[in-house]
Formats: structure tokens, C-alpha cells, sequence
């Protein structure tokens, strides 16, 4: 979720209603919070560090899609309300799209047209 020079994003965002979670993640908690074709901002409950690499499974068909993905950015937002100490932290986290394939790409932006984020006829919003 690369920014232009203008201050502009690449991708136009799509906020969820209800986060989608990694459905493959299984030993920490990972929901996406929000979804671009070229990215999108996490929440979890590990520490993932910029520049890292990392494969995040969205249920965008039949099957969860693995997508290969940068941390751009991540940080520490506390616990939820509620949560007693011991609970773990929670973080944010905006990562980059890397190398899709042609069927993610087409996955995902099906995902996007369906959702009214993209026009029908439209790949990205650059």
C-alpha cells in the first residue's frame, strides 16, 4: 500500500464491515482490517518487523489464497478493552503485495469488484 509523491495512495482501500481472518493462522490471531490490490493493514498478536517477509491467507474463493507480503509498517496498539493483563498485545501492521500471480490478481480483484471498491472494467485505481 505504497504511497505516490503527491501524498496519494497507489490502491484505493476497502475497510471491512467485519475483518476477514487468516484462516491459516493458527498460533497467533491475524484478522485484515483492510484490502487494496496492492495491500493491506493487519491486526495481531505477534511482533512483525518492517521490511520482513511473510505469507497472509485470504478466503477469497473456495480456498484460502496465500500472497506473498512485505511489513511495510507495524506497531504496538496496547491490549482491547477489556482484555486482562496477561492478554497479549495487539499490533497493526500495513503490508505490500509482492509477485502475485495472475489468478491472485484475478482473485483479488473480483474480491474488490464485488465489494464496489473497484469499477467493473478497472485492474487498480492509479
Amino acid at each position: 500500500m505504497a504511497e505516490t509523491g503527491s501524498g496519494r495512495r497507489r490502491y484505493a482501500r476497502l475497510t471491512l464491515k467485519e475483518p476477514m481472518r487468516d484462516p491459516r493462522s493458527e498460533q497467533h490471531e491475524v484478522r485484515i482490517l483492510e484490502l487494496s490490490l496492492g495491500g493491506a493493514r493487519v491486526e495481531h498478536t505477534t511482533i512483525l518487523r518492517p521490511g520482513g517477509a511473510h505469507r497472509l491467507h485470504l478466503p477469497l474463493g473456495s480456498r484460502p489464497v496465500a500472497i506473498q507480503c512485505f511489513v511495510v509498517w507495524s506497531e504496538a496498539k496496547g491490549r482491547a478493552k477489556g482484555e486482562p493483563r496477561g492478554m497479549p498485545l495487539r499490533f497493526y501492521s500495513g503490508l505490500e503485495f509482492r509477485n502475485l500471480t495472475p489468478e491472485v490478481q484475478a482473485l483479488l480483484t473480483a474480491y474488490l469488484q464485488a465489494e464496489g471498491l473497484l469499477a467493473a472494467d478497472a485492474e487498480d485505481t492509479r
